[in-house]
């Protein structure tokens, strides 16, 4: 394990328990509680897939379950998401999406077709000649998928089970934990579910080493296992939101279907890529992926690394490396270092070398980031002609984050962008449903804080029937923690807005200039948003290139919709158990002491046939329908559906809906009818 780090106050591994597993027909070894992919980054092994349409080498970049390219495959699933999927012993992978090998993809090949292959090619191509269009079909399959499935997989069903509370509390960060520890103090009772195996959110990685957060961490986490009135359930996910605030939860042990009467957002945000060239190379990850890759599971992310940042939390990041070991060559700052805060002024007392207003020119390297060239950036152009090179592995990217609010969204929640935070942030939400902490726009941990207990007071209060002012905007922050344009234009293109589609800025732009230049039409034009993670690392961007190429703001260009699932929900977990229920008739006991052979029809245990002396089925069926012609036979049709229809136009309705009369029929007798359509 190369890679591995001394313990780390928080870690997730179990130290005592090793795993052995393959990937490639190579054998590895990690830890249980390790993922999939930091299992592999530990063991030194950084190129973890191949993208979808050009098959680039692809690694880790988040660590949070957006990591659609690196998808993995095994013997019964296809497109196990590896970094947030627990590491198994005995588990045999290989990459999805490969042709060959990973490390000699064949399909490599099609990335120096990449001039021929322009966004929406797909719509203009294949269709002539109409008689060459099944070759191209069948190509385009072959080509397309992601992962194979084996239909002789085992079964593997879970229960599903029924839940109900006062408020369902999504998120247990900071402000998720606050909020149900506050509502629960009214007497409410809460369920606070969060789809990590663990508490404690970006508390646990991103603040694992601030002095301010400790005591915070210690006390909510103690407070709200404690609790009487709050039912805690990690490692759920909340898969969408449904009328009458009905949200499927997605856990270890099947799909709980809570029922709550108010639900609070505490979701978080996602932190968002720059768009530079080469921005997709192994080595070039998010901030909070590394923080995550450290913190859970005693990773080092590499040996020499550049920050790029625009925001405080860069150099929290920053500071996490070095006490990780990893030397820091430069943050590159597309601001002000002066702005940073605390954690700047630390930083500058290790004597790490700070770049004023520059930005990320390009990453260079062959399937794994070898330099980064920076260059001085205005805010909205860069300039490449006066460029800096750092030799390094690993470039961090925090410029900036979108909200996690997907299931505002669904509810029926209005967002709208803060040009002080940068940040869609909520503006209206729907009678029950609530949000706080950094979803909501409140950044520092104080801020989370003082937003959670908002939240909570707010929730108890609608639920008690009392009138308390909605307060929103009461705690968000007064600066900006995202850039309003993360994006380089470079005139080799290879800057990348969406990683699931190997989407360039140029695709985006010759989409806006052939006509789609509303945000849905981009989205279906160009594939944007369409992949596995659903935009979630696109869509921000995609949004800021459309406005300012219509010379719009950000609200006037709008955003996709957003439709459950939240993020991916495996059949089995859907499936439920299989589940027959058996309703006898009144002459099931004379059916069975009859040999007869039954069958289900509906809920309905019936007779299929009477199984005669030695007689085989279909001899058997023959033979009763001789006997009924020949001579007589009896029908227990108890079992057939029946619609009780009472009242004085009873007679009047039946005779619209079906094509007999029914005016002669008694009272409390059948007859069978034939029912009617518009047709």
């Amino acid at each position: 394990m190369t890679s591995r780090l001394d313990q780390q106050p928080l870690e997730w591994i179990d130290r005592s328990e090793s795993c052995g597993f393959e990937f490639e027909g190579r054998h590895y070894t990690g830890y249980r509680g390790d993922s999939i992919t930091s299992a592999l980054l530990a063991a030194g092994q950084t190129l973890l897939g191949r993208s979808f349409k050009y098959h680039r080498p692809r690694g880790a970049v988040t660590l949070a379950n957006h990591d659609v390219n690196a998808l993995f495959q095994s013997s019964e699933e296809p497109n196990i998401r590896g970094d947030v999927t627990a590491l198994e012993a005995g588990m045999v992978l290989s990459a999805c999406n490969v042709n060959g090998s990973l490390e000699k993809d064949r399909d490599q090949i099609i990335e120096k077709l990449s001039r021929f292959l322009p966004v929406g090619f797909y719509y203009k191509a294949f269709h002539k000649p109409k008689k060459l269009f099944p070759m191209w079909e069948r190509l385009i399959r072959e080509k397309a998928g992601l992962g194979r499935i084996d239909t002789g997989w085992g079964v593997r069903r879970k229960a599903k089970t029924y839940g109900f509370c006062d408020l369902l509390v999504i998120g247990a960060g900071a402000s998720g934990m606050q909020a149900a520890l506050t509502a629960a103090e009214q007497g409410l009772d809460v369920v606070l579910a969060d789809e990590n195996p663990q508490i404690g959110g970006s508390l646990d990685y991103q603040l694992v080493h601030d002095a301010e957060a400790a005591p915070v961490r210690q006390r909510l986490k103690q407070a709200v296992q404690a609790h009487a009135n709050i039912r805690v359930l990690p490692g759920h996910l909340a898969c969408g939101w449904y009328t009458d605030h009905y949200v499927p939860l997605s856990g270890p042990d099947g799909i709980i279907k809570m029922r709550a009467r108010a639900v609070v957002n505490a979701t978080g945000v996602m932190e968002q890529p720059a768009v530079f060239r080469n921005n997709d190379l192994p080595g070039v990850m998010m901030a909070s992926g590394a923080q995550r890759l450290i913190a859970r599971y005693a990773v080092k992310p590499g040996q020499r690394a550049v920050v790029l940042t625009a925001n405080n939390e860069g150099y929290r990041a920053a500071l996490d490396l070095v006490n990780a070991g990893i030397t820091v060559s430069a943050v590159i700052d597309m601001g002000k270092p002066a702005d940073r805060g605390a954690w700047a002024e630390e930083l500058k007392a290790l004597q790490v070398p700070v770049l004023e207003r520059h930005v990320v020119y390009e990453a260079q390297g062959k399937g794994q980031l070898k330099r980064v060239v920076a260059a001085p950036f205005d805010g909205k152009a860069c300039d490449g002609s006066h460029a800096r090179e750092f030799d390094v592995d690993l470039l961090l990217m925090s410029v900036g984050w979108a909200p996690a609010a997907q299931l505002l969204y669904q509810a029926g929640g209005r967002l709208a962008y803060d040009s002080t935070l940068e940040q869609l942030l909520p503006q209206e939400l729907p009678n029950g449903i609530f949000a706080c902490g950094r979803l909501n726009g409140a950044f520092t941990l104080q801020q989370r804080l003082a937003d959670g207990e908002r939240a909570g007071t707010e929730a108890a209060a609608f639920l008690q029937g009392k009138a308390v002012p909605a307060a929103l905007a009461a705690h968000r922050d007064s600066e900006a923690h995202s850039h309003p344009w993360p994006i380089v234009e470079h005139p080799k293109g290879k800057n990348f807005v969406d990683f699931d589609e190997d989407l360039q800025l140029k695709d985006l732009i010759n989409a806006a200039k052939e006509g789609f230049d509303n945000i849905e039409l981009m989205k279906r034009f160009s594939t944007v948003g369409m992949g596995p993670s659903q935009g979630k690392l696109a869509n921000m961007n995609a949004m800021r290139i459309l406005a300012r190429l219509n010379g719009d703001i950000i609200d006037e260009t709008g955003s996709t919709t957003s439709r459950p699932f939240y993020q991916p929900v495996p059949l089995r977990q859907l499936a439920g158990r299989r589940f027959h229920p058996m309703r006898r008739t009144a002459m099931h006991d004379w059916h069975a002491q009859h040999d007869a052979q039954f069958y289900h029809a509906g809920d309905w245990y019936r007779p299929e046939y009477y199984r005669g002396a030695g007689a085989q089925r279909d001899e058997c069926i023959v033979q009763e329908a001789q006997q009924v012609r020949a001579s007589l036979g009896i029908i227990d049709v108890s079992t057939l559906g029946k619609i009780l229809v009472n009242g004085p136009d009873a007679v009047k309705l039946l005779e619209r809906l079906y094509t007999g009369g029914f005016k002669k029929l008694a009272i409390g007798r059948y007859r069978y009818g034939v029912a009617l359509d518009e047709s």
